[in-house]
């Protein structure tokens, strides 16, 4: 809800997001007052992402895992002094990156990074820690891509186990992806740019003039042990190439299970003109997975993902 005002016999009454303030009709400042409280509640609209200061490794050597908490698989070990840039935490569990590297590590392990607290040789070695950057490529430059987030409004979607809706998953995902592709050079646009309701048939309109849709979904089945990525396309010459692409970036460095490319008579796939794809992008009905893929780090790390993916499809065309 965007918000709105309505009236009573003595109030004006201003409703945002089920935030509702009264004022008296006979103060001359009543409107002026109510729009600015309006603008203000704005801002609910669209949360950031939550924001944290680099951290610096304290114990003799730091597992890094492939999820947040000790049952997830060891994937690199960092030494002390290692600096870490922090993307996102799960309680005494930050996601963090270090050079070429990303993974969860423990928390209690690791400090703020603060210099003046640290010895002039240990000031020397963090100074010295190279950052490995993506080369930037032109491949997007001149591009127009549609994202879909999948549902919205009165269609939820799927719903997790811990109460996930899955409208909301797919339009933040959906954003991240975007920031992306537009850092790549790429335009982009979203069939859906809050909670609303759009007809399947309007959301593949305007992919007349772009050169590739994707549509973002996350997966929910009965069968809570079921887990992983799948990625789905319908015409073959035209949306294989681009499915395995896209799906093969995201596999590679996602930590789900591989499900595999598969074909999908979907509506906005099969009546689509241009080169489309579906994602699954987890399961919602796992509990484990759920936490997990609600995590921004995750977010982050599969947007980034399906920006590579799209950036070698073309490099291929």
């Amino acid at each position: 809800m965007k918000g709105f005002f309505f009236t009573t016999s003595n109030y004006l009454v201003c409703d945002k997001g089920g935030i509702r303030i009264a004022f008296f009709r006979s103060s001359k400042l009543y409107f002026l007052l109510s729009v600015i409280i309006l603008v203000c509640l704005s801002s609910f609209d669209q949360p950031e992402s939550p924001s944290f200061s680099p951290r610096i490794v304290t114990a003799d050597t730091l597992h890094v895992r492939t999820g947040p908490g000790l049952a997830f698989s060891i994937s690199a070990t960092l030494k002390q002094n290692d600096r870490v840039s922090v993307i996102d935490q799960q309680g005494n569990w930050l996601f963090v990156q270090f050079q070429d590297l990303e993974g969860w590590i423990s928390k209690p392990h690791t400090a703020l990074l603060d210099f003046n607290n640290l010895s002039p040789q240990q000031q020397i070695e963090l100074k010295s820690t190279p950052v490995i950057q993506n080369a930037p490529t032109d491949y997007l430059k001149g591009k127009t891509i549609i994202l879909d987030p999948g549902h919205g409004g009165k269609d939820k979607g799927a719903i997790g186990t811990q109460g996930t809706y899955e409208k909301d998953l797919t339009l933040r995902t959906a954003r991240f992806v975007q920031e992306e592709l537009q850092n790549d050079g790429a335009t982009v646009k979203l069939t859906r740019t809050d909670d609303s309701y759009v007809e399947l048939s309007n959301r593949i309109l305007a992919s007349n003039s772009a050169d590739l849709y994707i549509s973002i979904h996350y997966n929910s089945v009965a069968n809570p042990d079921l887990t992983g990525l799948i990625t789905y396309f319908y015409h073959d010459n035209q949306d294989s190439i681009l499915a395995g692409s896209v799906h093969a970036s995201l596999v590679h460095h996602s930590d789900l299970k591989d499900k595999g490319v598969r074909f999908g008579d979907y509506y906005v796939l099969r009546e689509n003109k241009r080169p489309s794809i579906l994602l699954e992008l987890g399961f919602l009905s796992n509990k484990r997975e759920e936490t997990y893929i609600n995590s921004v780090g995750y977010q982050r790390r599969v947007a980034h993902q399906v920006a590579v993916g799209i950036q070698q499809y073309f490099k291929q065309q």
